[in-house]
């Protein structure tokens, strides 16, 4: 009998590729909820037939609460994540993040799922003095988006103490890959294939740690499979690796065989200089360790920006 698996904010960049992953599996039953306010149902068309899928807003408990029955793993992607947007608008990132997520917990729970697979985010960490960044690091989110997900990991551990609920929250870097949308690597490809100039907050040397989805999914899976050992803890998905804003602009460049230089201005409300992830603990315990090196990725995800035509906004990342 197959295991019932259900994945909210499953037709987004993340959410639609984990799906494909699950699917490759053959063992199991997927239930996908997504209001489609940041999902996009042409990610979901290869596996549209494979795949029971429910418009449903996870902030809405009578909406969702009997999606739940006979699960026994929830994935919880559903969320806003735009840095900038969330300063602008701390309402809706508070309603929609967290609200959300208590819905998807309190659902869980009274359906006696077996675990809860939470994605947070390195945002969480704040300007952190250690590089690289442990998960024993103090949080310190320096805006509303990264205050929604920190607060999203103590529900989780909340519930896992109270109420013996299994969850496990993964700390995901830079994401990047094929079916992203408005972040720092394919708003830079975007213009940069249209010969324009990408703008970059401050001096460039900014350093993030890009990880690519393939390995993101891997991550999942394997907090998935990872029994009782992972319950109630946090992890670090990430390479472990720094790259600088300006040493993307170089690859991207390489990769389009192309010599566009970026333009330099203000820096950007909740910026921050430097985040990489010590993923030590992961690969203790998970079993995880990222496998795509950026130029390989960043081929793969320029390979697919040139067969879309998307119209990227210039919002902000994670």
């Amino acid at each position: 009998m197959s295991e019932k698996i259900v994945v909210s904010g499953g037709a987004g960049f993340i959410g639609s590729n984990l799906i494909e992953k699950l699917i490759e599996e053959n063992k199991f039953e997927i239930t996908v909820i997504d209001n489609f306010s940041t999902g996009y149902k042409e990610n979901l068309e290869l596996v549209k037939d494979k795949i029971e899928l429910i418009k449903a807003d996870a902030c809405s408990y009578k909406e969702i609460k009997n999606v739940f029955s006979d699960a026994k793993y929830v994935f919880h992607l559903a969320a806003f994540s735009y840095v900038g947007e969330s300063i602008k608008k701390p309402l809706e990132y508070n309603r929609n993040n967290i609200d959300s997520l208590i819905n998807v917990l309190n659902a869980s729970k009274e359906n006696s799922v077996e675990k809860v697979i939470f994605p947070s985010t390195c945002v969480v960490y704040g300007e952190s003095k250690k590089i690289p960044i442990p998960e024993s690091e103090y949080l310190n989110p320096n805006t509303p988006y990264g205050l929604t997900k920190q607060a999203g990991e103590f529900y989780c551990k909340f519930f896992t103490e109270v109420h013996d609920l299994n969850t496990v929250c993964l700390r995901i870097f830079n994401a990047y890959g094929p079916r992203m949308q408005s972040r720092v690597l394919s708003i830079f490809a975007n213009l940069m294939l249209e010969d324009k100039q990408p703008y970059l907050s401050g001096d460039g040397k900014q350093s993030r740690d890009f990880v690519f989805v393939e390995d993101i999914v891997n991550g999942l899976i394997k907090a998935m499979n990872s029994g009782k050992k992972a319950k109630g803890k946090s992890y670090n998905i990430g390479t472990g690796k720094g790259t600088s804003l300006n040493e993307l602009i170089e690859k991207i460049n390489l990769v389009l065989d192309k010599n566009i230089k970026p333009i330099h201005g203000e820096v950007a409300a909740g910026e921050i200089d430097e985040i990489i992830a010590d993923v030590s603990l992961a690969e203790k315990e998970l079993g995880f360790k990222a496998e795509v090196d950026l130029n390989s990725g960043l081929k793969k995800t320029i390979d697919w920006l040139k067969k879309k035509d998307l119209k990227q906004s210039q919002k902000s990342y994670i």
